[in-house]
């Protein structure tokens, strides 16, 4: 069944929202311009189409009902998808040059950003836009023109270069392998501190250990993070060893920042990609970024 057949109009769906928002149809009313029996008419509609009940009606005003709160939570997040869609179309209005690029935040911020000034050296008249994934990188698009996933995504409709390998390397600070030690030779992990996220990574601790010949987890120490841009940050500041997947953390090695933690890297048989929509034409423009992180990346490998 189709939104259309399931909802009076789209327009209902802009009264709700409103609604929802400010918890008084009154104050919606006066951002649509109409009057408050329009607004209660609207969602009353809205109600008999769902077959559900969206406020409770109280003398102190209204408030969503569980059903409600669902709707609320799902059409506010499509409003902003669709705002940012906007955004960003006016953007390339204004900028036809930019190229939107869809990355992990890790990889945005452990690895493009050190290399800002480089890109804008090579390529000074293209300005860069970054969709930011929070997670593994996977999923569509989503209207970037070029992003980095892994060949699990291999059922998009993408266009795709070789990337790199997936490898994984467990990195600390220099401060934290003075105080602690490596992993190498430990029989036990009493003492250390491993940084771990609260979404299970598809290689977590346990499983690289157990794979490579280390000592259980179980006597180390844990810290929990929400995103693994965080993680690596705490890695860097001395707090927990972490898991580094080499693509994203090739400029922190480089420059010394992190070290290897253990001497044994966890080729996971992945690789990673540089993907296009493939039912779209290439612009020059996204060609050029795609060169230069081809050849970037290339040379961590060096």
């Amino acid at each position: 069944m189709s939104l259309r057949s399931k909802v009076p109009s789209a327009g209902a769906l802009f009264v709700f929202e409103a609604a929802a928002r400010k918890l008084n149809f009154s104050e919606a009313s006066r951002e649509f311009n109409v009057t408050q029996p329009a607004v209660s008419k609207t969602i009353r509609q809205l109600e008999d189409q769902l077959g559900v009940p969206l406020f409770n009606r109280t003398s102190g005003g209204v408030e969503l009902t569980r059903h409600g709160q669902i709707l609320a939570d799902a059409v506010a997040g499509g409003f902003r998808q669709v705002e940012a869609a906007l955004d960003e179309i006016e953007r390339m209005r204004e900028s036809p040059a930019s190229v939107t690029v869809s990355v992990t935040s890790a990889f945005a911020l452990h690895w493009f950003m050190p290399r800002l000034d480089c890109y804008r050296q090579a390529l000074p008249d293209i300005p860069i836009r970054f969709q930011i994934i929070h997670g593994e990188p996977i999923g569509p698009l989503n209207g970037a023109d070029l992003g980095v996933r892994h060949d699990e995504e291999k059922k998009q409709a993408f266009d795709r270069w070789f990337l790199q390998e997936e490898v994984v390397i467990p990195v600390a600070s220099p401060g934290y392998v003075a105080a602690h030690g490596v992993l190498d030779g430990c029989n036990t992990l009493k003492g250390h501190t491993l940084g771990h996220l609260n979404e299970p990574l598809r290689l977590p601790w346990r499983k690289y250990l157990a794979e490579m010949g280390y000592a259980p987890p179980g006597d180390a120490s844990e810290m929990l993070f929400s995103d693994y841009a965080l993680l690596l940050q705490a890695v860097i500041k001395g707090q927990c060893i972490g898991l580094g997947w080499r693509y994203v953390i090739a400029h922190e090695l480089e420059q010394k920042g992190l070290v290897r933690a253990a001497s044994r890297e966890y080729v996971t048989g992945l690789n990673y990609y540089i993907v296009t929509p493939s039912d779209r034409p290439l612009r020059p423009e996204v060609a050029a970024v795609r060169d230069w992180l081809l050849t970037e990346v290339g040379s961590d490998l060096q």
